[in-house]
């Protein structure tokens, strides 16, 4: 498995989905990323959100897949190269 990271090519601004607070309780809608800094993006945990998903978000349920997905998930725009995976 190749250890595949994706590095900022320049400083830039990434917005937030919905705010966030910080350990000192300020409310961020969106975060600093320095040039050159490594940006992971967690596939388990965005696939795993009940902000997304709902209550059971952690439930295998293949049913899911075969009505039409629930605006949370289309409003998403999870990036992917199988469906919303």
């Amino acid at each position: 498995m190749h250890d595949r990271r994706n590095s900022a090519r320049s400083d830039i601004v990434l917005p937030f989905s919905s705010p966030v607070v910080d350990v000192e309780g300020n409310k961020l809608t969106e975060i600093v990323v320095p040039n050159n800094t490594d940006v992971v993006v967690s596939v388990l945990g965005v696939n795993r959100d009940p902000a997304i998903w709902g209550k059971d978000a952690a439930e295998w349920k293949p049913e899911r897949w075969l009505s039409p997905l629930p605006s949370s998930v289309q409003d998403a725009r999870i990036p992917g190269i199988y469906a919303n995976m």
